[in-house]
């Protein structure tokens, strides 16, 4: 493993965590020539418009009355019921 990576996962990113608002440190990690770190932002990323596509097309299913939609969500067996308890 990088020792960098190391290095910055155990004592630098989580003081930086606590730094600022997210837009800061979202700036911040743009501008660090740091490659490991450009990694986890873009992991990041996918991460998070991945769960937004996913939560806007049950959102939209469910206005729309999909049936099946509304099935699962009665029974809390798809993924925001199990993360909305």
């Amino acid at each position: 493993m990088d020792p960098g990576l190391i290095l910055g996962r155990m004592y630098i990113l989580p003081t930086v965590a606590k730094w600022g608002t997210a837009s800061l440190r979202r700036r911040l990690v743009d501008f660090l020539p740091w490659k490991a770190l450009h990694e986890l932002r873009n992991i990041s990323d996918v991460l998070h418009n991945t769960s937004t596509e996913i939560y806007e097309a049950k959102k939209q299913a469910f206005k729309d009355g999909d049936e099946a939609v509304s099935k699962q969500i009665g029974r809390g067996k798809d993924i925001i019921s199990i993360l909305s308890e």
